[in-house]
């Protein structure tokens, strides 16, 4: 009889956990997207109404995201909660990649690059410093153009700091008026405003929770694509802060006329300010008083782009 109960348990248990197993492996999304998704009725405004659970969760970018299609447009979808990844997406961007050949390479690929924004060349590597929340890129002290810190003062919470970064990031996102494109043989500038003619679209929103929404729209006919061609390689990159040149975000060379050949990614142009007081100052003042910050990982993370590749077939209806 006892044996028989010790059986009875432990098949209980093989099942319960079985059942864990079952239940954890449904609840975890795919690290890139799987199948392909028809679009429908989507108007790219930054907001994620028209979109059910987005398609995979990825580990290197930390952004979930869809890829979709319908029979005239290509959408990517994208949202982040972490904190740090989008400081970085307002340093540098979000750039999609799209290889028509299926290779898994940059060149020759489509890339369109957003959201830029635009800073001075004073503001590039400094940031905007918030009252004790400098850190790397913060403001230097009196007189001071960057370096490393923040000005002085009263420290602020965790609260009042990820209070005030969500509020710049919303003031930063409603003056970004560019795309910065790649590689299209229609378009020959490399940055075209949001109000354009080539049916590029794109939009970004910060929900009051810091949400981070994206949408992404490319015409297929632009690239090529129809809606019977093949798989194709698709590249998601987090830019970063990249320090060369100044007035704006985004990869090196233009499109020359269509030249598909050109360029590359990098990131966008701009400061971040960390936790914590300042330390040194600009024009070789003081800065503001002390305190920690992020640390050095957390800095180098701002330079480090991060990316993922992944195939895509069109969708059919």
């Amino acid at each position: 009889m006892k044996s028989k109960l010790i059986t009875r348990i432990k098949l209980t248990i093989g099942t319960l956990a079985l059942a864990g197993f079952t239940m954890t492996a449904v609840a975890q999304k795919e690290d890139v997207q799987a199948a392909p998704v028809w679009a429908s009725a989507v108007k790219v405004d930054g907001k994620s109404a028209e979109w059910q659970a987005l398609q995979a969760t990825n580990k290197a970018t930390k952004l979930m995201y869809t890829l979709a299609n319908d029979d005239k447009n290509l959408y990517l979808v994208i949202q982040s909660n972490d904190a740090q990844t989008n400081n970085k997406i307002m340093l540098g961007g979000i750039s999609l990649a799209i290889n028509t050949d299926n290779k898994k390479k940059l060149k020759d690929a489509y890339v369109v690059t957003y959201p830029l924004v635009t800073r001075t060349r004073g503001q590039q590597g400094r940031g905007q410093g918030q009252p004790g929340g400098g850190g790397f890129g913060g403001q230097g002290g009196q007189g001071g153009r960057g370096g490393f810190g923040g000005p002085g003062g009263p420290q602020m919470s965790q609260a009042q700091r990820d209070s005030a970064t969500l509020a710049r990031h919303k003031t930063e996102l409603a003056g970004v008026k560019e795309i910065k494109v790649l590689g299209f043989k229609n378009i020959t500038d490399s940055v075209i405003s949001i109000y354009n003619e080539y049916g590029v679209k794109a939009s970004a929103s910060f929900d009051e929770a810091g949400l981070f929404t994206y949408e992404l729209s490319i015409p297929l006919e632009s690239m090529g694509l129809k809606p019977d061609s093949k798989e194709f390689s698709y590249n998601v990159r987090v830019n970063g802060l990249n320090l060369g040149g100044f007035g704006g975000n985004g990869f090196g060379g233009g499109n020359n006329g269509g030249n598909r050949g050109g360029g590359g990614f990098g990131g966008g142009g701009g400061g971040f300010g960390g936790g914590g007081g300042g330390g040194f100052g600009g024009g070789n003042r003081p800065g503001g008083g002390g305190g920690g910050g992020g640390g050095n990982d957390d800095r180098q993370a701002m330079f480090t782009p991060t990316d993922f590749w992944a195939k895509y077939t069109l969708a059919k209806k």
